[in-house]
């Protein structure tokens, strides 16, 4: 079995690496990244509010993952759809292929993916800041030889919100696969997929702000602004971090009050996106399994 899914994903890995889409998603997350870290270069003296290349870091990284989630949802919304479009579906569900190895091997294909797109956008992020700013210590925004936190502990704090977007990003793209086993047509299919992020993204996290914590899709962004908020002096989140550094046993920098609620929602941040991740992996191989041949 497991033999099988690894062959089955190499196919559709095979396959990703001949459709243009994923290539120009690659240009486009890399020049959006680009772009927001060049951005410090050709904004005037007087309007700067920061040399630490920390700032357009994290800049790069919030432009290129919110690209990402829309191209990682696209793609996923394309599965199932596609093979449909194409009539290479039938062939496939009437060969001794098990339905649920070929899901799976869409599955770990959005995964890959979805590693893929953070790597990039947090390498061309790191690389071009270190290489055009430099990373400095965070001081105070008043006191500037007020040290907060060192440089290697901001660091630390980038690593952390790297491989914390890695799951919520993952779940998107399982949102689009779902959404591709119910959904035949190519176009309505992507269309469904933007539309119900859209509305979870902008309608229901802003208007049902209570629930909001309860969505996959909110914790992508979860982290992101603290570690910009960090890198502009501001501290009263940075407990999110150090609740990682107590879980692993890690003592830097300054100790902060966190209570069991803190905890609850850094667990939170991960706990809620792993369940809608396997929701949606339940549900598309139960939906695949129920396609007529």
């Amino acid at each position: 079995m497991l033999s099988r899914i690894w062959l089955l994903t190499k196919i559709e890995l095979y396959k990703l690496l001949c459709q243009k889409i994923f290539y120009i998603s690659i240009f486009l997350v890399t020049l959006v990244v680009g772009i927001s870290v060049l951005s410090g270069k050709f904004t005037p003296p007087s309007t700067k509010t920061s040399l630490n290349g920390f700032d357009y870091l994290i800049s790069g990284c919030l432009n290129g993952f919110r690209l990402s989630t829309f191209l990682i949802l696209l793609i996923g919304a394309l599965s199932f759809a596609s093979e449909t479009t194409l009539a290479t579906l039938k062939n496939i569900l009437i060969s001794p292929i098990k339905r649920y190895e070929l899901t799976l091997a869409k599955v770990i294909t959005i995964i890959v993916l979805s590693i893929f797109f953070a790597l990039i956008i947090e390498s061309v992020s790191l690389v071009s800041s270190w290489f055009i700013y430099g990373f400095a210590d965070i001081t105070d925004p008043t006191f500037p030889k007020i040290i907060h936190l060192s440089r290697a502990e901001m660091l630390l704090y980038i690593f952390y919100t790297f491989l914390l977007i890695i799951l919520p990003l993952i779940t998107i793209g399982l949102m689009g696969l779902f959404i591709s086993t119910l959904v035949e047509n190519v176009g309505l299919s992507v269309a469904i997929s933007i539309i119900i992020y859209l509305v979870l993204d902008f309608f229901v996290a802003n208007i049902f702000e209570n629930f909001s914590s309860f969505l996959f899709n909110y914790y992508w962004n979860y982290y992101l602004p603290t570690v910009k908020d960090i890198s502009g002096g501001a501290l009263h989140e940075i407990w999110k971090f150090k609740v990682f550094n107590l879980f692993l046993g890690i003592q830097i920098g300054e100790e902060v009050f966190i209570d069991a609620t803190r905890k609850m929602a850094v667990v939170k941040s991960i706990v809620i996106p792993f369940i809608y991740a396997v929701l949606f992996i339940c549900g598309s191989i139960i939906a695949v399994n129920k396609k007529s041949a």
